[in-house]
């Protein structure tokens, strides 16, 4: 089994961006590497998979895993039927159709709607609640949610939703009452995901749409062509077209599916990390008669379809998909049938077709969190932060990436941290980055010499983009790339030679920096030499492209941390 976030110890910076966005006090653990670097790892066991960190960190040092290639890999060769999460249509504004279309078209043994079975566990709810079986309801089908009430509130257990999530009510659906008893693949937006299906079991794939866009862009297909041809109607198999469960992965998608149903229920909602986890907190403190009957979290602001795992495209914005899901909502309402009663009519061939105990979900008791360390074991821990008064104690200036400093000397105390990442430990001691031996360049020349690097790293990357689009047209402007790519090779040398001819420049940085560019060089001359030959295929070129991109992106890394390591220093 894989790690759900992973840690590229090579790009981690340092700067506690990640523990100021973790909803989970404990996930991270600062770490020595035997070369001396301070790099933040994660306890995966503390892990809930949120993704926060992967969403903000700048340096690119936290990814996610999912399910793609193994996916990928079997499709085709074993039974597979899809599940697409309804938040496939902020995912792919305009071609989410085509996307389902291809899956059908390449292996999958059927496509189904997964705003169906949220309108399957919107059933499962109210008959929750009019049982009175369920009292309290704190919903689950965010999996960081349940991972977080398991780690830090076990005893808050008993108030998650008795109903499993969307995903898993279709995938139930489809093996109990479809009888398709085949592996199950899910479309999705969040990683999580995959916490919930190993617990239940009921789905074997997790396919992040981020993964699945790389996937496409990748093997060149490109489903604007296809709406571009006009036909985007797509019927779900056994015409399971889910309604009101459409809008679920928007804020307040469960209450409202609720509320419509059951006018009198009192339902409230809360979204994004920032905000969720601290309510979380009082909710679980406070008295179960002060609980609203159903408590709606959703980890990612903006709901699911801003999860880390989807992939927005740069130029999208939350208002587009606010826009999205209104047009969701505006459809599902035109096409709702309402029975007597006011309760949606499918209820009724829920009734006849689901044992709603097969809806039902059993949570793993979490273990005790132990005890916090008293003013008394922590006094030791200021001491060393160079805490020596109340009020240096209570600063809470957050550089840490914790809100407090008790929280910071808590995590020294328990081996999660250092106290030199206290700031104010690192000022007592000299400064958190020492001058190098040897520096001779003043802070204006150091700069302007990285902001440089930097505009060569950008011009680099724009060439590449360009040397990309040609590739697709590679076969009848072959002449084109080959000429693109020699104005790579040919800024690249003023590069090498620019640093080469300057002898001002940190020693230290120097070799290291020739030397990236150096391979970039090499690199490119061997696309290049490839591209005038024409004795070689797009997809072989592809992949030196892709080498010239990665050590690209390496070199403009670099160049931004000498930018922020001189403004640090400075």
């Amino acid at each position: 089994m894989y790690d759900l976030i992973e840690v590229n110890a090579e790009r981690c910076v340092g700067c506690n961006t990640c523990l100021r966005v973790c909803p989970s006090p404990e996930a991270n653990i600062v770490k020595i590497l035997e070369n001396g670097k301070a790099v933040t790892d994660i306890d995966q066991s503390k892990c809930i998979g949120c993704g926060e960190c992967v969403k903000a960190c700048g340096a690119r040092a936290r990814d996610y895993n999912d399910d793609t290639e193994r996916f990928f890999k079997d499709l085709g060769d074993r039974k597979i039927v899809v599940v697409a999460h309804p938040a496939i249509k902020s995912a792919f504004p305009g071609t989410w159709q085509a996307v389902l279309k291809w899956f059908k078209q390449n292996g999958a043994d059927g496509v189904y709607d997964g705003a169906f079975g949220a309108d399957i566990c919107t059933w499962g709810y109210v008959k929750a609640i009019e049982s009175g079986s369920s009292k309290n309801v704190l919903s689950q089908h965010c999996p960081a949610v349940v991972k977080y009430i398991q780690t830090y509130h076990p005893d808050q257990i008993r108030d998650l939703s008795p109903v499993h999530s969307p995903i898993s009510c279709e995938a139930v659906y489809i093996r109990d009452v479809v009888k398709k008893n085949y592996a199950v693949a899910a479309l999705t937006p969040c990683p999580a995901m995959k916490l919930e299906f190993n617990e239940t079991g009921h789905v074997e794939y997790n396919v992040t749409f981020r993964r699945l866009k790389e996937y496409f862009r990748r093997k060149r297909i490109d489903f604007n062509k296809a709406v571009e041809s006009g036909n985007m109607h797509y019927d779900f198999d056994d015409q399971m077209q889910g309604c009101m469960g459409g809008i679920f992965p928007s804020p307040g998608g469960l209450r409202y599916n609720l509320t419509i149903n059951m006018p009198s229920v009192i339902a409230v909602s809360s979204d994004g990390a920032g905000t969720l986890y601290k309510e979380l907190d009082e909710y679980c403190e406070l008295p179960p008669h002060r609980h609203p009957d159903v408590f709606e979290a959703l980890s990612c602001a903006g709901g699911c379809g801003c999860g880390c795992g989807v992939g927005q495209e740069d130029d999208q914005t939350m208002i587009d998909i606010r826009s999205i899901w209104r047009e969701v909502e505006i459809d599902a309402r035109n096409r709702r049938r309402v029975a007597m009663n006011g309760t949606d009519k499918q209820f009724k061939d829920f009734e006849n077709k689901i044992n709603p105990k097969s809806l039902m979900r059993n949570y793993p008791q979490g273990a005790k969190r132990a005890s916090a360390p008293s003013d008394k074991e922590l006094a030791p821990v200021f001491e060393q932060m160079g805490k020596t008064s109340d009020y240096d104690r209570k600063i809470d200036c957050k550089a840490c990436g914790y809100d407090t400093c008790r929280q910071m000397a808590e995590a020294v105390y328990e081996g999660r941290n250092l106290p030199a990442n206290c700031i104010m430990c690192a000022k007592k001691s000299g400064g958190a980055v020492p001058a190098p031996a040897g520096a001779a360049l003043d802070s204006e020349k150091l700069s302007a010499m990285a902001e440089k690097v930097c505009g060569f790293a950008t011009n680099l990357l724009a060439d590449i983009e360009n040397i990309y689009a040609s590739l697709s047209n590679i076969d009848e402007a072959n002449q084109n790339s080959a000429s693109m790519s020699g104005v790579v090779e040919n800024i690249l040398s003023k590069v090498v030679g620019f640093c080469e001819a300057n002898t001002e420049i940190d020693s230290d940085n120097l070799p290291l920096l020739v030397s990236t560019l150096a391979k970039l060089r090499t690199a490119v001359a061997s696309l290049n030499s490839n591209v005038n030959e024409c004795a070689v295929g797009s997809a072989t070129i592809r992949e030196a492209m892709q080498e010239v991109a990665d050590a690209t992106t390496e070199l403009n890394v670099m160049a931004n941390d000498m930018v922020t390591a001189i403004s640090d220093k400075y």
